[in-house]
């Protein structure tokens, strides 16, 4: 399956607003349902660097990753798959975030969708990648 030229533009100009805006630096990635059964993930490297026309590759939502899409992946496909009403998926590891992680440090809820994580976000306590 082939992505059309129009979902491709989406995900690449997703990918790289999402590094001008300090969401992501080489880490992360997003992804745009396709259909029931696909995907389509922006290029594995980092998000700003993604260039005009540079394709992504499409991802079955069942079944094994291509050569070339990054492990961590599996988390949009297990999202696509456990939850169809979503269309997208990003992976954002913001630099300041990271860098209060390295420290054991969770950000503090400061609005209605912080609430979400009472009392405290979860702090992951493994540097390995997925």
């Amino acid at each position: 399956m082939k992505a059309a030229a129009g979902q491709e533009a989406l995900v690449r100009v997703a990918a790289r607003g999402l590094a001008r805006a300090g969401l992501v630096h080489a880490y992360g990635h997003c992804s745009s349902r396709l259909d029931a059964d696909h995907f389509l993930v922006c290029a594995a490297r980092p998000m700003g660097l993604i260039e005009t026309g540079e394709a992504g590759t499409v991802v079955p939502v069942h079944g094994e990753l291509p050569d070339g899409v990054l492990g961590e992946v599996r988390i949009h496909q297990h999202i696509y798959r456990m939850r169809p009403e979503v269309g997208g998926v990003v992976r954002s590891m913001p630099p300041s975030v990271m860098t209060l992680s390295s420290a054991r440090v969770t950000p503090q809820p400061r609005h209605g969708m912080g609430s979400y994580f009472s009392p405290a976000v979860p702090l992951w306590d493994d540097p390995q990648l997925v």
